[in-house]
């Protein structure tokens, strides 16, 4: 089995949506970032590890089931909505790795795939923005457009952006801010397509989609 996923959870966010008040919303854009820095691991029968925070005394062991493995640590979630954003995110790597290193620890795993992963995350200074998929070049050869995600404590923001040949950001335009979660706004993601030399769509999956046309850009000279 390959173990790829992180989720942190908390015994006070059951039937919560208010991103503002839940703490899987506001953690997840760091345990995201954890994902992509993980080499995908190898392991008997975990394919998930999800952390529970809970106030009284956590279980000692691991409860796993069809390859979910629950891990409970110890700590107040109403202290996390006490702290500024930048403590945030370093709080959540913090119990991260707390949880991690209790099944890595039960589990007599080799810690450096773990410990690189968490390395990673600080190296990007906590901030999960990626260019998702591959750019696309225009027909002529003389753009490029790719999607640009901002995965923040409170929401993602889903860009498209149009480059020169040289690299050079011609235009970038918000397609959507949504909930910061990937069920929610991977529904904005479907197929990015050129439609001619200067019009570029994002189709996603309601079979909507988004154009930006880029002549307006290039003959009024503005970004916008």
């Amino acid at each position: 089995m390959i173990l790829k996923h992180f989720l942190l959870y908390s015994e006070a966010d059951d039937g919560i949506a208010d991103v503002e008040k839940s703490f899987t919303f506001q953690s997840r854009c760091i345990t995201a970032l954890y994902e992509r820095c993980f080499s995908k691991f190898q392991n008997e029968n975990i394919k998930q590890i999800n952390i529970f925070c809970v106030k009284d005394s956590p279980n000692p062991t691991l409860t796993i089931v069809d390859g979910f493995c629950d891990v409970e640590i110890h700590y107040d979630v109403s202290e996390f909505f006490k702290l500024e954003d930048k403590e945030k995110k370093e709080l959540v790597l913090v119990i991260l790795k707390q949880g991690i290193d209790k099944v890595v620890k039960l589990n007599n795993w080799e810690s450096k795939p773990f410990d690189d992963a968490y390395n990673c995350v600080k190296v990007e200074k906590h901030k999960n923005e990626y260019v998702w998929k591959k750019p696309k070049s225009s027909p002529n050869r003389n753009y490029k457009a790719e999607v640009f995600i901002n995965h923040g404590l409170y929401l993602c923001e889903i860009y498209l952006v149009v480059k020169d040949k040289n690299g050079n950001e011609i235009v970038k335009k918000l397609v959507s801010s949504t909930k910061p979660d990937e069920l929610i706004f991977s529904h904005y993601l479907g197929e990015l397509n050129w439609l001619s030399n200067y019009e570029v769509a994002l189709f996603n999956r309601p079979k909507s989609n988004y154009v930006l046309n880029i002549k307006e850009v290039l003959f009024n000279g503005c970004k916008s």
